[in-house]
């Protein structure tokens, strides 16, 4: 989110599932004593996983959850500034150490109230490299670096930044990700003053022993970086050029670090204020410990927000919009590098408005329904090598009780985010929690695929499953419920999408349409539903649309239900076969086997195809293409 003045503040704790089930390594919180030694383990990146060693020597995988701090007196309310009545001692804004004591006593206050958390983001705020006798010439702000001064940083650097670091880690077991000074400008391209600064910047910071030498200081390369070059115009990353430009820009970052011998870990941000990531799939960095830095807020990747003239949810005005919603947003921009790398949330937060205490304009809301918190939490466990923060000051969360009843602040409503945050980092704090994929056999996923049906694509529908399984669909006025599918699905092995109703349709009115480019306003292939039909069934390998042209089913980006509003279809099943009668095609994953039959250390997946760490009595589970009941 793009701010004049912008505070990255996060708050960590980490989750271990460990690969070795019963070993896995959850952290020790609170204050160390001078006896003990630094318990973290270092981490290292595996496959898409971020992981450590537990106690035992295996490989476990880490998800961290936390916080962060900033140093600028503007954005902590002067609070090593002021006098003793209360007025503010401008002079004292560049007291480095008032801001470190005061800063220290923060972050002790919010662990004296229980937050497990365990790293922390710590932003060398441009308030001290930037010489205050210097004017200005960029517009101002912290994208405006024309009064840096590199003395300054250095100073500074040595004084306040990495003494908090080892304040962090040594005394509160925290591991740190650092985040240079302000933020990116509006537009980037390789090459640019911006990119030199960067450059200037790290180099330095990883010369430096003390953090060459320490295993648990990682970096954050850039903060939120918006446009970039794409050979003739600035774009937010929605063109190949630009996603070429974008990592070749980083590249030269990565490059430069990694010769001054710094081994750490290094965060990638994506375009859009980090919220695209789709380029890196095609034009990776090249490296070998890295992952992405991404941030997440309300409205963003098709979740729920405060919206004006939305639908009164939770008590506010929302958007209406729902997990399927933002689990479509977030599919398309993250699951390609999240596949391959692990991913870290360095800002997000989320509280109704009214309480003017948070980025994100939002309501906790119903798991699997409208709201932003519950769906954050659920997609971001579910995905499986996410590890994310919560962006607000330590001081306000050393405001926070969890022995208060709910109430209407910002700190006891269950609709903002301290509450919520608090008792889910306490849950992941537990050596016996793992994740439960509660929401998997309620939604309506598209066979074969992660993707759910989604009956808002355009206007608001429902999906609602039936006692008997079956599925009712229902659209807003001339709407259009379905999925899609990020990067298009391949269709071309299959040749009949067959769609089966529970119930006879009652009317002609309904359409099924397929779309071979990601635009809803494109040209579909479409085929009505028989009133009274038992089931319809499109040749995929004959599609046209209105013009004529071909739809092409070798990459499907939407598939769904067209209906002008105000009625109901029942599904019962929908699939892909080649068989003349249309029937179901029996595969290895149709036949259900005994446990015994699968190979038990093969990775296990839900039938969704989520990849799970412990089976449930009764449930159907998926072991090298082979289908199980437990």
């Amino acid at each position: 989110m793009k701010r004049f003045f912008k505070i990255s503040m996060l708050v960590a704790l980490c989750q271990v599932i460990c690969l070795a089930e019963g070993n896995a390594w959850r952290g020790q919180y609170g204050m160390k004593t001078s006896t003990t030694p630094n318990p973290l383990p270092e981490l290292f990146i595996k496959g898409r996983y971020l992981m450590a060693k537990d106690r035992n020597g295996n490989d476990s995988i880490v998800n961290m959850h936390g916080m962060g701090q900033t140093y600028n007196p503007y954005f902590n309310g002067y609070g090593w500034c002021k006098n003793s009545d209360g007025s503010i001692n401008w002079g004292a804004q560049y007291d480095y150490a008032a801001c470190k004591t005061w800063s220290m006593r923060q972050l002790t206050g919010m662990y004296n109230k229980g937050w497990k958390t365990n790293w922390l983001r710590l932003h060398m705020d441009p308030h001290w490299s930037n010489d205050p006798n210097k004017q200005q010439t960029q517009g101002g702000g912290e994208s405006d670096i024309s009064a840096f001064s590199f003395e300054r940083f250095k100073t500074y650097f040595n004084n306040l930044f990495l003494p908090m670091a080892e304040y962090a880690i040594n005394i509160h077991q925290h591991y740190v990700v650092m985040r240079p000074p302000g933020v990116c400008p509006q537009n980037l391209k390789p090459g640019d003053e911006y990119q030199q600064y960067l450059i200037k910047v790290w180099t330095w910071v990883a010369s430096q022993t003390k953090v060459q030498n320490n295993p648990y200081i990682m970096f954050e390369l850039a903060n939120e970086p918006v446009n970039m070059w794409d050979g003739s115009q600035y774009t937010n990353g929605w063109s190949y050029n630009s996603y070429k430009y974008h990592t070749e820009y980083f590249q030269a970052i990565v490059d430069a670090i990694r010769a001054t011998g710094f081994r750490g870990i290094l965060w990638i941000p994506g375009l859009c204020w980090q919220q695209n990531y789709q380029g890196f799939v095609t034009y990776p960095i090249k490296d070998d410990n890295y992952g992405f830095a991404v941030h997440c807020y309300p409205g963003w990747y098709g979740s729920d927000s405060e919206a004006e003239g939305g639908s009164v949810e939770q008590g506010v005005v929302t958007k209406g919009n729902t997990y399927a919603d933002f689990q479509a947003g977030w599919s398309a921009s993250i699951d390609g590098v999240a596949a391959e790398h692990p991913i870290l949330i360095t800002e997000m937060d989320w509280a109704p408005e009214k309480y003017h205490n948070s980025w994100g304009k939002a309501s906790t809301g119903v798991l699997g329904g409208v709201g932003f918190g519950a769906n954050f939490r659920y997609i971001m466990d579910k995905t499986g090598n996410v590890s994310w923060m919560l962006f607000t000051d330590p001081d306000k969360l050393a405001l926070y009780d969890d022995s208060a009843p709910d109430g209407n602040t910002f700190w006891t409503d269950p609709e903002a985010c301290p509450r919520q945050c608090y008792r889910w980092f306490q849950e992941y704090a537990d050596p016996d929690w793992k994740f439960e994929d509660i929401l998997a056999d309620a939604l309506f996923f598209f066979p074969g695929t992660s993707s759910v049906f989604n009956p808002n694509i355009w206007e608001k529908g429902t999906c609602i499953k039936q006692p008997d399984g079956t599925r009712t669909i229902t659209t807003g006025q001339y709407g259009f419920g379905g999925w899609k599918f990020s990067g298009g699905l391949d269709l071309s092995k299959s040749r009949y999408l067959v769609v089966v109703y529970g119930t006879k349709p009652t009317t002609a009115d309904w359409d099924i349409r397929l779309f071979d480019a990601d635009n809803y306003w494109g040209q579909p292939y479409s085929k009505d539903v028989a009133k009274g039909s038992v089931r319809s069934i499109v040749d995929l390998s004959t599609m046209k649309n209105s013009n004529g042209a071909t739809v092409s089913r070798s990459h499907i980006y939407i598939l769904g239900f067209w209906n002008p509003g105000g009625q109901q279809l029942n599904i019962k099943d929908i699939y892909l076969t080649n068989k003349s009668d249309y029937s179901k095609e029996e595969t290895g994953v149709d036949i259900l086997h005994s446990v015994e039959q699968s190979d038990v250390t093969a990775p296990m997946f839900n039938v969704a195809g989520q990849r799970v760490s412990a089976m449930r009595k009764g449930q159907i589970y998926i072991k090298n293409g082979i289908k199980i009941r437990y």
